[in-house]
């Protein structure tokens, strides 16, 4: 049974979230061929035309582009999370935390057993003969502590090894603990949005050439949470712009600079080494920014984003994301680099499939959990307020405010 959109939503915004889901996938199937994760280490030795330069050094990258579209996740959810509080002014805080808690912990929890209970039955012991990427996925450890630990989202920042695709869901769980500060943040930009937009980019590219992790990853979804604050205002924007005699070929134009800055690294990587290079790498961040922005502004992107695989696409991201991994890995393993594509052939429908699964018996209900328990949570301070002023217990009731739903993805 399919669920009518909330209020506000924009579906197309979903379906970018099921595409983003679905290159992730695609470009872990990618890693099982030997020649591509070569190329993907390095560049040295790819020869013009090779299955290595068709998937790293080509424009065709945009399809295999799996961390750089992870970026567009955290772009989302700063977009998706912020825009409820600006919307609300009596924003329910007390009820937002155990949700937001508990949306996110559960099915990470859930997906940790199941990637683990998948391992012991299919372990992990290709070695290198599928190439580099492949023999890094041996031998995860399985040991109660390490479960924990990825279970945990919060203290797994690094790569995981049971799940390693969770790495995301860290930041997605930093962000949302600290969402006041985000939702602070993109209203004060409304006066100042150039100079935030400038600041967040020269954070983010400072982190990507010194490595430090929060800076790189933290100001995507504070530049999503900025677009979200701003969204009347660009979207009136945008309508100007589009009605413009050469406004069409604008908003392609922009529509195209997106992806192009989200692979450029990879497309200025023979050319480029060093700090210059990695400097390269934080213009995923502009890129993952305009995809978004290009989709919740520009109303002839929006359409062909809500044919219905790419709406239900995006209702399975989060599960696809979970537990696509596993997997891909097993079925790597044992068909082997000479039959990578009866892997792909099995590894992507089985996946979807799964993803539908756990949509429907972890994800669905963990959100109706994660509601019970904000509402739970946050009713006896509700009820304490009101009982120490009775101003606030007077007078007809007001009708609730319907607030966006929490559709953020890891």
């Amino acid at each position: 049974m399919s669920r009518s959109p909330s209020p506000g939503r924009l579906v197309a915004l979903d379906a970018l979230r099921g595409v983003a889901a679905l290159i992730v996938l695609v470009h872990h199937v990618s890693m099982t061929i030997p020649a591509v994760s070569a190329a993907y280490e390095s560049s040295a030795g790819v020869d013009f035309l090779s299955i290595g330069w068709w998937t790293t050094l080509s424009p065709l990258k945009l399809l295999f582009a799996g961390p750089e579209f992870v970026l567009v996740f955290f772009v989302l959810s700063g977009f998706v999370l912020v825009r409820s509080p600006l919307a609300a002014p009596g924003y329910d805080w007390l009820a937002y935390y155990p949700r937001r808690i508990i949306r996110l912990a559960v099915p990470v929890v859930i997906s940790v057993g199941l990637a683990a209970a998948w391992i012991y039955v299919f372990p992990r012991t290709g070695g290198s003969d599928g190439g580099a990427w492949l023999a890094r996925q041996d031998n995860p450890n399985l040991g109660l502590g390490n479960l924990l630990r990825e279970a945990s989202i919060i203290t797994e920042t690094s790569r995981p090894d049971i799940n390693p695709p969770l790495w995301s869901l860290a930041w997605e769980m930093w962000f949302s603990l600290l969402l006041p500060i985000g939702v602070i943040l993109a209203a004060a930009s409304r006066r100042w949005s150039t100079l935030w937009v400038a600041l967040l980019l020269a954070v983010s590219a400072s982190g990507y050439v010194t490595g430090i992790e929060p800076l790189m990853y933290l100001p995507a979804f504070a530049l999503g949470a900025l677009l979200a604050a701003n969204h009347e205002s660009l979207r009136a924007g945008a309508a100007r712009l589009a009605a413009r005699r050469w406004g069409t070929a604008a908003w392609i134009g922009l529509s195209a600079l997106g992806p192009l800055l989200l692979i450029a690294h990879w497309l200025a990587r023979p050319l480029l080494t060093g700090p210059w290079g990695e400097l390269t790498l934080a213009l995923r961040v502009p890129g993952a920014v305009l995809i978004v922005a290009a989709v919740a502004l520009w109303p002839p992107l929006q359409r062909p984003l809500t044919a219905r695989p790419l709406v239900w696409l995006g209702t399975v991201s989060f599960s696809l994301y979970l537990v696509h991994f596993p997997i891909v890995v097993t079925f790597g393993n044992l068909f082997g680099p000479d039959f990578w594509w009866l892997g792909a052939l099995i590894s992507v429908p089985l996946s979807l499939v799964l993803a539908q699964l756990m949509t429907r018996w972890v994800e669905h209900p963990s959100q109706r959990l994660a509601a019970a328990a904000g509402r739970a949570f946050a009713q006896p301070f509700h009820l304490g307020t009101a009982a120490t002023d009775p101003s606030r217990a007077e007078g007809p009731p007001r009708a609730p405010r319907r607030p966006f739903r929490d559709s953020s993805n890891g």
